[in-house]
């Protein structure tokens, strides 16, 4: 035993639920200004993949993000439809496309962080330095948690080489 609450333990799963419901309402806080865009969450999280992993194939976008090839298709028009993203041919197979950011789709994306950042900033300004502080001994551990789950999602399967071809 490593001294901690063990896992199903009722305080560790208070703590879950707390904190699970506080990021979600944060998150959906941040992300208000996205749908002004026409930005649903699923848009939101494929161009932040496509933005970290680079062009991917639909598959393996569907497969980091967790949606079936019908919802992806019906992402990809979404996302084609906004100028957000384009079809490039892959060169590791010539009867696939890769999906990439268009400069409208990174545009969108940093706009995007940049209000929420801003807003939040807003937020934090009015902390006292004691919840700030506890915010800053915080951050570590809310990144970690999401480092380790998260990391991986939005990286094509994909080399960089067999992305060029080589």
């Amino acid at each position: 035993m490593t001294g901690g609450p063990a896992r199903g333990d009722a305080e560790t799963t208070a703590l879950a639920a707390e904190l699970r419901t506080a990021v979600n309402r944060l998150a959906f806080y941040l992300r208000r200004d996205a749908g002004k865009r026409d930005l649903t969450p699923s848009r939101l999280a494929a161009l932040a993949a496509l933005e970290r992993g680079g062009p991917q194939r639909p598959g393996d976008l569907a497969a980091s993000l967790g949606i079936s090839a019908a919802s992806m298709s019906r992402l990809t028009e979404a996302l084609e439809g906004g100028g957000w993203v384009r079809r490039t041919p892959d060169a590791a197979d010539k009867r696939a496309f890769l999906l990439a950011l268009t400069e409208e789709g990174t545009a969108t994306i940093n706009d995007v962080r940049r209000e929420g950042t801003s807003r939040l900033a807003e937020e934090v300004a009015l902390l006292s330095p004691k919840e700030r502080a506890a915010l800053v001994a915080a951050l570590p551990v809310l990144t970690g948690l999401a480092d380790r789950h998260l990391d991986g999602l939005a990286r094509s399967p994909l080399t960089a080489e067999a992305r060029a071809g080589t």
